[in-house]
């Protein structure tokens, strides 16, 4: 909080800004085609349509991101309460001290105005020691207590932020697949970070916020009345109107501000797919449509983004006009009051001191009500990810050993060779489809059978791999390994015993034995070795200048497709588990790269019990049964 402000400050400063030579817009010329004027102008209506068909061609629509529910401000508030448990007292403790700053404040305040009628005016300079010490004093104390008491709140806010933004995170991983869709990446993003830190604001930093602007305006108001109650009276006027103001400008706000978190969620979205497929775009000769596309996205978010500046702007500025207008009348009033012998000199100067403190915590409650609103739209993006339903939770199962069902027997531990894996009468619908996906399917893969799944597209390859994994559950029938039915199982016990290679191989941030070990962290450096032999990709680990503790770029980018494809398949060595799934293995690869990459890919097959899915029939060829889905029904050939 600042201290030692005497005096409302009747000036601003101008916040650093570049100029426009540097950009070139100051007369209003074009940027590619946009009239930055015309943009600015109105009520940030400017249709980006308009601009579009200036070019000749209509761009595609942004990537659609599904509406948040609208959440009232209690209603946000309530919703992420449980974020701040245990921290409340750490939060109140550090108001407490933040209180002793705004004490110390009044106190200085009022040791000034006694400098000025007993030293000042008198000319008794003796009178002077004791009130310089007691200010000096009272400032150190409030500055330490304000240092506490912003590092104590400043470490909770962060602490909460932590939490949604962990819960948050763990919420996408959990998410179905059909859920997931819905998502775009850089739209997730953009929720994990800003609507996060926005969203602390709804029961952390505002609860700091109101508390210390109500208790500000209750001692600014007191300390104001003692010192001169007439003047004060006519200053406190002003309180309604700046309600009012705040109430509206809060409305206006909240509906801005989620237009901009929606658009800043959608082009994130877009700059991410753009990264992701840079090369894509630049071999299709789409770079500039890419770009007048994401432009184009990005011109919308300029719109909310210039609407919210322009409203809170003229909010701060409507309101520090009204309070000019109320100093200068109290100035002019309380001059009139001097020369008739009503107050002193520093008692106009304490009252204006108490007034330049408390009309900004006045405007401050203002604030305050438009910043929790205007976060409510960022609340409303996160909470809408959080409560997005997960199609499996381990909470189905019941695994009490006091319930009086029975608790389900664990999945044994595998042998080697594989274990038997059925899918018995199963049907399955997809939650968010009506077309049934599945009706009577039946599969039996014996213990270490080679299996390849073929067909087109929609009859349910994939979904063998999601109901195999427990991301969904069968609508009716039965998936079982090793006879045991996995809608009784953990998901984590489910999952131990299956590897799965999707077809776009993932790599993580770290070393590549950090990669080949990401599934089995306590792996020691020898069975990483021995791992890497087995899928034939020791000799090119071992020629780059870090060997295996070479740093992995973007995703492996410093990896051709091949080497990926070699260090997924050490994973899948080191990981041993009983069943393997290959979504597509060879996809992308040339054939020389292929031919290297299948002899380890065929003999980890061989040792486990395999599902293949595969276009490729020479690749489906190799395994020792070929199983043809058929559409619609779900059935096999």
């Amino acid at each position: 909080m600042a201290r030692n402000r005497m005096f409302f400050s009747l000036g601003r400063a101008n916040s650093a800004r570049r100029t426009d030579e540097e950009y070139d817009w100051s007369d209003g010329t074009e940027f590619d085609g946009l009239d930055l004027d015309e943009a600015d102008a109105g009520e940030g209506d400017w249709d980006v349509e308009r601009w579009q068909q200036r070019d000749g061609e209509p761009l595609p629509d942004a990537m659609l991101v599904p509406p948040a529910s609208p959440l009232h401000v209690l209603a946000a508030i309530k919703r992420f309460r449980p974020y701040m448990h245990g921290l409340y007292g750490r939060l109140v403790l550090g108001i407490i001290l933040q209180l002793v700053d705004l004490l110390a404040n009044v106190v200085t305040i009022a040791l000034f105005a006694y400098i000025v009628d007993n030293v000042l005016v008198t000319g008794d300079l003796h009178a002077l020691v004791k009130p310089m010490l007691a200010w000096v004093g009272v400032t150190a104390l409030g500055a330490l207590s304000s240092y506490f008491g912003d590092v104590i709140t400043g470490v909770v806010a962060e602490r909460m932020v932590t939490r949604v933004r962990d819960d948050l995170y763990e919420r996408t991983q959990q998410l179905a697949p059909h859920v997931r869709r819905k998502y775009p990446s850089g739209d997730l993003i953009a929720r994990h970070s800003g609507d996060v830190e926005s969203t602390e604001h709804l029961v952390s930093s505002a609860v700091v916020d109101a508390s210390l602007a109500i208790i500000s305006v209750i001692v600014y108001a007191t300390a104001a009345l003692l010192a001169q109650w007439e003047l004060a009276l006519i200053a406190f006027a002003l309180a309604p109107v700046l309600a009012l103001v705040s109430r509206w400008f809060g409305i206006v706000l909240k509906r801005v501000s989620r237009r901009e978190r929606i658009a800043n969620g959608k082009i994130s979205a877009m700059v991410a797919e753009g990264v992701d497929n840079s090369l894509a775009i630049q071999a299709d000769n789409q770079g500039p449509a890419d770009r007048r596309r994401v432009r184009a996205q990005s011109l919308e978010w300029m719109r909310a983004r210039i609407t919210e500046i322009k409203a809170g702007e003229l909010y701060s500025q409507a309101v520090g006009l009204v309070e000019l207008l109320v100093m200068l009348g109290v100035l002019v009033i309380g001059a009139w009051m001097i020369s008739t012998d009503r107050t002193t000199l520093g008692g106009l100067i304490a009252l204006t001191g108490y007034l330049g403190q408390l009309y900004p915590q006045i405007q401050a409650l203002g604030g305050l009500a438009v910043s929790i609103t205007t976060a409510t739209a960022s609340g409303e993006r996160v909470a809408q990810v959080l409560d997005e339903p997960i199609a499996i939770a381990d909470d189905d199962i019941d695994t009490d050993p006091t319930s009086p069902l029975p608790v389900p027997e664990p999945l044994p531990v595998h042998t080697t060779g594989g274990v038997p894996v059925v899918f018995d009468q199963v049907d399955f619908t997809y939650p968010d489809s009506g077309t049934r996906v599945f009706d009577d399917f039946s599969l039996d893969i014996g213990a270490g059978e080679f299996v390849s799944l073929m067909g087109p597209s929609g009859t349910g390859k994939t979904t063998v791999t999601h109901l195999l994994l427990r991301f969904y559950d069968p609508d009716s029938g039965q998936v079982r390994i090793d006879g045991t039915d996995l809608s009784t199982q953990r998901l984590q016990d489910v999952r131990s015993h299956i590897t799965l290679l999707p077809q776009r191989i993932a790599m993580y941030r770290g070393t590549i034995a950090d990669n080949i070990t990401f599934s089995c962290p306590e792996a020691s450096r020898e069975e990483i070795i021995a791992a890497a032999k087995a899928a034939d990709a020791h000799d090119f680990i071992v020629s780059l200048p870090d060997g295996y503790d070479t740093q992995l770029r973007d995703a492996g980018a410093n990896l051709s497709g091949g080497q990926r494809q070699r260090i997924a398949l050490a994973r899948a060595f080191l990981r041993d588990t009983p069943v393997l799934i290959l979504d597509e293995p060879t996809t992308g690869l040339d054939a020389a790269t292929t031919e290297r990459v299948l002899e380890p890919m065929l003999r980890l097959a061989r040792s486990r019990t395999t599902i293949l899915i595969t276009h490729d029939a020479e690749l489906a060829a190799q395994a020792s049964r070929v199983v043809e889905m058929v559409p619609t029904t779900g059935g096999v050939r």
